[in-house]
């Protein structure tokens, strides 16, 4: 049977930053997945869908020069601050893993599986290989949330923002989505464009919406709003600038921080494809949720006078964000997951971002229970590749 060093597993814009900075560093390794498929299958369904974050705050990392997002993005005429396309962020993550990680298998990991000595890891065509360490960066994929009042919807009535296929399949139909963020907002504006008729159900009396950034704002405003790859604030420039500082901080008070920081908000630029063109229902929460002749009752409970309230729908469309949690990574085998020690569901990492089952790293958004909230969002990569590259060329160095 054969060994590397390292298998990476996952091949979005962490595990080829990983596999770009091991390269340089002459460490053997695989690396699985469809690249950037997340983000693909995110553009497919269609419509305009733009990246939250900043464009140079969203690069894959590599130590090479000249590949980050703006370096794609400027000679191709697209935009390099915001907002960025995802459509046009997944065509930037193909180009660099052609460009850098041409070495990357298309092909599923079935099982990774505790030896006495490393892992063994098996492939969907039926092929095993040891390797010394393993690192898991399938990002988001797998952790979508869908709340339990509607999660016992039959299949065929529920969605979540990120598992939607095409928006153009619900033309005509009417759907709730459920949410305030960014991707319940989001796909509102793209399904009521696609020709359906959505209503917002939002639990809070108000949506939060950012404000343009201006490039040239006074120094006064500089100081005081600095902007980082993570937004703009104090907060946010510290994040970046000390991106393992949280680590350090007592788990308890960093897992508070790391559910608090940045609350559900919608991008500026989508504020005038939802306001006054999609009926919002405030203060509304899901109670109940069953089907009802081929359509979905639900019940709602309204936080103003305390009533119920009926509404009857097509499809539910869930909004609601992602959960973390161990238990979903089915390909992990279960007695190696019980020897992970947790924060809540998610990993708990060393400061090389090494679980308690030795040889074991977990990056991208699995992290951030460790590391805080910059794990979330691409702009995290540059600090862990290098930490966890230098880490593993280190312990493969003294295996040689």
């Amino acid at each position: 049977m054969s060994r590397v060093a390292v298998a990476i597993i996952g091949a979005g814009p962490y595990g080829l930053s990983l596999s770009a900075h091991l390269a340089t560093r002459n460490v053997r390794h695989r690396i699985f997945g469809r690249p950037m498929q997340f983000w693909s299958d995110i553009a497919e369904a269609g419509g305009e869908r733009y990246l939250k974050s900043y464009c140079f705050g969203t690069n894959i990392s590599t130590p090479m020069s000249g590949y980050s997002f703006a370096d794609y993005s400027r000679p191709r005429g697209r935009e390099t601050f915001e907002p960025c396309s995802i459509a046009d962020f997944a065509a930037y993550g193909h180009w660099f893993q052609q460009e850098n990680v041409p070495w990357v298998e298309s092909i599923e990991v079935k099982l990774v599986d505790r030896r006495t000595r490393g892992f063994e890891v098996t492939l969907a065509d039926g092929e095993s290989f040891e390797a010394d360490n393993v690192a898991i960066a399938t990002g988001l994929a797998g952790f979508a949330y869908v709340p339990p009042e509607i999660a016992s919807l039959p299949p065929a009535f529920v969605t979540h923002t990120s598992e939607i296929k095409s928006f153009a399949a619900f033309k005509g139909l009417d759907v709730a989505v459920i949410g305030a963020g960014q991707s319940a907002l989001e796909a509102a504006a793209l399904l009521l464009e696609a020709g359906a008729q959505p209503q917002l159900l939002v639990r809070e009396n108000s949506i939060l919406w950012q404000t343009r950034v201006s490039l040239k704002r006074s120094l006064w405003r500089r100081l005081r709003s600095p902007i980082s790859g993570l937004g703009t604030g104090p907060k946010a420039w510290g994040l970046t600038r000390f991106p393992g500082a949280m680590h350090r901080v007592p788990a308890k008070w960093r897992t508070k921080f790391v559910k608090n920081h940045l609350p559900a908000e919608g991008a500026w630029w989508l504020r005038d494809r939802v306001e006054d063109k999609i009926p919002i229902h405030f203060g509304a929460t899901v109670v109940e949720a069953r089907e009802s002749n081929g359509h979905v009752a639900l019940g709602l409970h309204l936080a103003g006078d305390g009533s119920r309230r009926a509404l009857v729908v097509d499809h539910v469309v869930a909004g609601s964000g992602y959960d973390i949690d161990l238990e979903r990574l089915e390909f992990i085998d279960p007695k190696l997951r019980c020897e992970i020690e947790r924060l809540e569901r998610a990993p708990k990492l060393s400061a090389a971002f090494e679980t308690s089952a030795s040889g074991l790293y977990f990056i991208g958004p699995a992290s951030a229970m460790s590391f805080g909230p910059l794990f979330r969002f691409v702009v995290g990569a540059e600090y862990t590749v290098r930490v966890v590259s230098s880490h593993l060329a280190a312990r493969a160095s003294k295996a040689a």
